[in-house]
């Protein structure tokens, strides 16, 4: 019998899904899995595929993505280690709603979505965590449809004043905020290109709201970035 990789279980252990899982579930878990290795750009799942199984990943990142008619990209999220991959689609029994492709070379721990179903049986505590995830799934869906419903700049706006919340850093200049991905990237999780978010940047620098630093901006008026991402305008 072969023995599980040291990272595999590791990665599974630390997996958001089966927080309360204990160690002799998450080893079966481990036991059950099909390990693959694959280099960068590799498809992990296509939309409208049926939806099987479901995978964790166990080392490098992957986006989940829907790919346009007109050929542009809308990222929905980006998977790091220990995040599961497609579970709700295979959960449902239905198809993948969405592309999954790997972006830096990666490890997949694929799984039957039986075993996430014995799993629940062996130990309910497991169910509430899942529940838990599908509700956070939901209400950050609903977030990527209120952003969509805005022009490429108010979804911008919108990007940075949650990461101004999040990891914004006060100096004399300003908010110092930490884009938190490269601007080709960026574009996409927005659903736009890269000349159009060059665009709503310059908009947004030329209305003095920030100023574009690398890959940090300094946001001077907080307030503004808020308003225009909510598409809210008090006059």
């Amino acid at each position: 019998m072969s023995r599980t990789r040291p990272d595999v279980e590791k990665a599974l252990r630390a997996c958001r899904l089966w927080r309360p899982a204990s160690d002799e579930a998450i080893s079966n878990l481990a036991s059950r899995a099909h390990v693959i290795d694959v280099p960068r750009g590799t498809p992990l799942a296509a939309e409208g595929d049926a939806a099987e199984r479901f995978g964790v990943l166990v080392t490098g990142k992957a986006r989940v993505y829907h790919l346009q008619a007109d050929g542009r990209t809308i990222t929905f999220e980006t998977l790091q280690a220990s995040d599961p991959l497609a579970a709700v689609a295979a959960l449902a029994g239905g198809r993948y709603p969405a592309h999954v492709e790997a972006v830096t070379p990666s490890t997949v721990a694929w799984l039957p979505r039986e075993a996430l179903y014995d799993l629940m049986a062996a130990e309910p505590d497991v169910a509430r965590s899942l529940i838990a995830d599908l509700a956070s799934k939901v209400v950050n869906l609903t977030s990527v449809v209120q952003t969509l419903a805005l022009d490429v700049p108010g979804r911008l706006a919108r990007y940075l004043f949650q990461r101004s919340l999040a990891v914004g850093e006060a100096t004399e200049e300003g908010l110092k905020v930490s884009l938190g991905m490269t601007k080709t990237e960026l574009a996409a999780s927005l659903g736009t290109v890269p000349e159009t978010l060059s665009r709503a940047f310059g908009k947004l620098r030329d209305d003095e709201v920030l100023e574009v630093r690398n890959a940090n901006v300094i946001v001077f008026d907080v307030g503004a970035l808020a308003r225009l991402g909510s598409g809210y305008d008090e006059g």
